[in-house]
């Protein structure tokens, strides 16, 4: 398994093949479940720094062993210029070791410098990033009172590439150290109006949107892994009336029906709030030569009203009466701009 962010995969791949054919460590069998390397991570920057993460099965590994696949992949990879190594142990309880090189690569993009470690998210196709970016920030209707919420954010890369056209970016992400890159990458860019929340989505959801005033307007944007979002938090942004936007990333739209679904549908006991519109979608193609692309969706909603009614007149009886050709629980769809 090859993951790349920039042109040089074949040479890296086959790089990393031969690596492992002239081991006397067996590759790992699916079928069988035996053997130890299971997977080689490369990854490869626009200024030619080369991470490389081996992903080995340690079931079958002694401590000899892991010490020969440890010497083995430093003295092959030794005569490389600008590279970092690592070790990833999986099969139990996972460890990674960093072997040799940097400990992490910067990646330049949209105009900002990002640091990437090994195994945190990162577009794997800058160039088609800034595309997919752009179209996020042209969907969405951003201004200097806006709040913007990033859900599932990873590294920062959304929210630190917005934040100069709002006020303040909330960005929440379940794993700690993509976290800890965003901060850095936020300092790293001289970004001083974000606040990153490591946490389950629900709950730093919640979390966030009560620091902001109960009158400010927020937007949302989230990027979730192929699976979705777990309905809690679905459930969440419907019921957080200030999000008044969404914006939706999907690698995967045949796996998030359900999303949609819960976003779009009427009010119910599980989904509180008003229902979001769907506006537009469009594609972008991350993975060239392959049958799979992105999609970004744009949903709004109408704001909840803040003002009240002010009139004191009774109606009439005609007036008060539903009419005979209309339905009581009609609904008068408006079109959207």
């Amino acid at each position: 398994v090859s993951r790349e962010s920039s042109g040089s995969s074949g040479i890296n791949a086959e790089y990393g093949e031969t690596l492992v054919e002239g081991s006397k460590v067996p590759p790992y069998d699916v079928l069988a479940n035996s053997g130890v390397w299971k997977a080689l991570e490369v990854r490869t920057n626009s200024g030619g720094h080369v991470m490389v993460t081996a992903i080995v099965d340690k079931r079958q590994l002694t401590e000899v062993g892991l010490g020969e696949v440890k010497d083995l992949m430093k003295e092959y990879y030794q005569s490389r210029e600008s590279f970092s190594l690592f070790l990833k142990l999986v099969g139990g309880k996972e460890e990674i070791f960093h072997l040799a090189g940097p400990l992490t690569m910067v990646e330049k993009l949209c105009g900002l410098e990002f640091q990437i470690t090994s195994g945190s998210f990162f577009q794997v196709n800058t160039a088609a990033a800034e595309v997919l970016y752009n179209t996020i920030r042209d969907f969405a209707s951003l201004d200097k009172e806006t709040y913007l919420l990033d859900v599932c954010c990873g590294t920062g890369t959304i929210g630190l590439i917005l934040s100069h056209a709002v006020k303040h970016v909330y960005g929440i992400e379940l794993v700690e150290s993509a976290v800890k890159d965003a901060i850095e990458n936020a300092e790293r860019n001289g970004v001083s109006n974000v606040t990153f929340l490591a946490g389950n989505a629900k709950n730093m959801t919640t979390k966030a949107v009560k620091r902001i005033p109960q009158k400010g307007r927020i937007v949302a944007i989230v990027d979730p892994p192929r699976s979705g979002l777990h309905s809690e938090v679905i459930a969440c942004l419907r019921k957080t009336e200030m999000i008044s936007e969404l914006v939706y990333v999907s690698c995967d739209v045949t796996r998030i029906q359900n999303n949609i679904i819960a976003l779009c549908g009427p009010t119910s006991n599980k989904f509180q709030g008003d229902p979001f519109k769907f506006v537009k979608a469009v594609s972008v193609d991350m993975f060239p030569h392959t049958r799979k692309f992105e999609v970004v969706m744009h949903f709004r909603r109408d704001p909840p009203s803040t003002e009240t009614p002010t009139s004191t007149e009774t109606p009439t009886k005609e007036e008060a009466l539903p009419s005979k050709e209309t339905p009581k629980s009609a609904v008068v769809d408006q079109s959207i701009d």
